[in-house]
């Protein structure tokens, strides 16, 4: 990597469909494994106008209604009923059950180090962890910013300082890099779904981001927006219609949002939607935790692992 460069990462806030997809698939994992925490469960999704697809692959003695996880997660979104009628909506499922003997029933609590290397993995990928010192949470400037301001963003249409956003927006941020250290905010990028009657103007929403977000998120930072950072918001215009009536959603497609914005590598492997015996979401975690204790002891300013 050079040592002079401009990188930019996105995020998306809730109700962006991929990001609603992950959600619904985490969430049939998370009903699974409350039943049965031996459940073996991979789930997918994929979600467009007014229509939710569940594709689920278990072994379990759980008894879970898929349909009204998936309606409640999308209720909670909080989409207008025109842009998407979570009680009458289509919900298709395609599942594949497997016999409830195939789970994984051990306790590793009380297994020893040695009984669990004896363990068997399954299925086979290469993953990535990453760290690095650009934040307290160790992880890179780019992509914790962009979060950040999706954060911002739901934050600030929930309160009602910005009531007039639908909960699908999607953000940018670049960061320029001197030496291999964030320097500047280069620019910051929303494409803000928009609703209502009626819907302000660029220069309204611009100041409203400036006041309600950006003021708000870089308040603290020692890197920031200066004279020279460049806001855009709609570059492309507005969206009449924004989350399933305006574009569809699939698990597993915000994978570099959900870990280093492209920063570093990673698996390209849906995270969401698998229970606890996938190693390519398990090993994902254990590399970024590898990484992170390298990082947290100094030994280097930039860990990636690979396994």
């Amino acid at each position: 990597m050079p040592k002079h460069f401009l990188f930019t990462s996105e995020s998306a806030t809730a109700g962006h469909p991929d990001r609603l997809c992950d959600t619904i698939s985490d969430a049939l994992v998370d009903q699974f494994l409350k039943q049965d925490p031996y459940s073996r469960i991979i789930a997918e999704c994929a979600i467009s106008k007014g229509m939710v697809f569940v594709a689920a692959r278990f072994a379990s003695k759980a008894v879970v209604d898929i349909a009204h996880v998936a309606r409640s997660v999308v209720a909670g979104v909080d989409y207008r009923l025109q842009d998407f009628d979570t009680e009458n909506c289509t919900v298709v499922t395609s599942l594949i059950t497997m016999p409830a003997e195939q789970r994984m029933q051990a306790d590793e609590s009380d297994m020893s180090a040695a009984e669990m290397d004896r363990f068997t993995v399954h299925n086979q990928v290469t993953v990535f962890g990453y760290a690095c010192t650009h934040t307290p949470e160790l992880m890179p400037l780019p992509v914790t910013l962009a979060g950040r301001v999706a954060k911002a963003l739901t934050l600030a249409r929930s309160e009602g300082r910005m009531p007039y956003l639908s909960p699908d927006c999607t953000t940018q941020v670049g960061v320029a890099f001197e030496n291999r250290k964030p320097v500047r905010i280069h620019s910051v990028t929303v494409i803000a779904g928009l609703e209502g009657p009626q819907t302000p103007d660029t220069a309204d929403i611009r100041a409203d981001l400036q006041q309600e977000v950006i003021s708000r998120i870089f308040a603290d930072d020692p890197v920031k927006p200066d004279k020279d950072t460049e806001i855009f918001i709609n570059p492309r215009g507005v969206f009449p219609k924004s989350g399933p009536m305006s574009h569809s959603g699939m698990t597993g497609r915000k994978t570099a949002a959900e870990t280093y914005g492209c920063y570093a590598r990673h698996s390209a492997s849906a995270l969401s939607g698998k229970d606890p015996s996938r190693i390519d979401r398990v090993g994902t975690y254990a590399a970024r935790y590898a990484a992170k204790k390298c990082s947290r002891g100094r030994a280097c300013r930039r860990v990636r692992g690979t396994a």
